[in-house]
């Protein structure tokens, strides 16, 4: 047994094709090696580009960010202060004044709202009055204002 065992890889060994399938075999795995590391390249690229592009989305969104406040406040802002105001003056003048009865401040009221651009009606709202008075302490703050 030992004989024909010997003689088999005798044989194997001087066949003379074995060495051109040795180095077809190693071509063959050295070929795949290649071909999966281009595949993790061809991955890594891909996942490299994705997340450049989530930085620049986000570099962008920053930059609308930084450009937004450094414009100042928006629209919206700018309305929810203004009503804010008119919340706060309204609190205002529907609180008693120690001294009730005061013209002089009412006007100065009168001329505030107006200021801010309320209509009479608004005024006369806000200072639970008529339109027609709110109308003439509109009309009595403007002369105050002029003279």
């Amino acid at each position: 047994m030992k004989q024909t065992l010997h003689n088999i890889i005798d044989v194997l060994f001087n066949w003379p094709h074995l060495q051109l399938i040795f180095v077809s075999f190693m071509m063959l795995v050295f070929g795949l090696a290649v071909w999966r590391l281009q595949r993790r390249v061809h991955d890594e690229t891909r996942r490299r580009e994705e997340a450049d592009r989530q930085l620049l989305n986000a570099l962008q969104r920053l930059t609308r960010l930084e450009d937004q406040i450094e414009s100042g406040p928006s629209r919206n802002d700018r309305n929810f202060e203004r009503s804010l105001d008119h919340a706060e003056l309204k609190n205002r003048l529907q609180t008693p004044p120690v001294s009730s009865g005061n013209p002089p401040n009412k006007y100065r009221h009168v001329a505030a709202l107006a200021e801010q651009g309320m209509d009479e009606k608004q005024i006369a709202e806000v200072l639970h009055i008529s339109v027609a008075e709110a109308s003439q302490l509109i009309s009595l703050s403007r002369i105050a204002c002029s003279e």
